[in-house]
Order: structure tokens, then sequence, then C-alpha cells
């Protein structure tokens, strides 16, 4: 059975991301209840971010980063599929983890 997204999103990296409801329910019920009702933001953070970052412990994991007027907001995704990646986790943060920078505005 077919997981249900809420949305995909093609980044400036050209990669495909996808977002479930399943893993956006986990998100906000478990990790991180503060972003809930700012699916839209992590949808934006995906199309148009600030800086996008390869994790420094796992270089295939993007971290994407969009300034909001709560904070920073971080996208983590994975996946080895190019063209299928999904959102890990997401949350805001007060700082950047280290890493690689791949992509600025």
């Amino acid at each position: 059975m077919a997981k249900r997204q809420l949305f995909a999103e093609t980044t400036p990296l050209g990669h495909r991301v996808v977002l479930t409801r399943d893993r956006w329910r986990e998100i906000i019920r478990y990790k991180h209840p503060a972003l809930a009702g700012h699916e839209s933001d992590v949808r934006d953070c995906l199309r148009d971010p600030d800086l996008i970052r390869a994790s420094a412990k796992d270089p295939d994991t993007h971290l994407y980063y969009r300034t909001l007027s709560r904070g920073t907001l971080c996208v983590v995704v994975g996946g080895e599929d190019l063209q299928q990646r999904f959102v890990i986790t997401a949350y805001f943060t007060r700082g950047l983890k280290k890493g690689q920078d791949l992509w600025t505005k």
C-alpha cells in the first residue's frame, strides 16, 4: 500500500523530496511538537532554502535551512534515490550544524 503524501517538492539541487502523512504525524507528535501547523514552512524550506548543507556525520543526509520570524527552520532530508528522497525530521534551531555547504541563496 502506498504511503499518503502530504507533498512532494523539488529542491534547488534538483532532488525530489517527499513528506508522508505518517512521517509528519511522528515529527509533530513525538519529536518536535513546536512544528505543528508549520507544514507549509517545511515545504517552503525545501523549495526555497537559505542554505543547503551536507551533514558532517553522513554526507548523503542534507540539512535545509530557512530563516523565519520564529527562528531558523532545519529540514533533514535523506534517501539514496535522488528522485525520491524523504524528510527524516524537521525542527527549529538556533545554530547551524557542521558540514559542507552544497548550495546557498
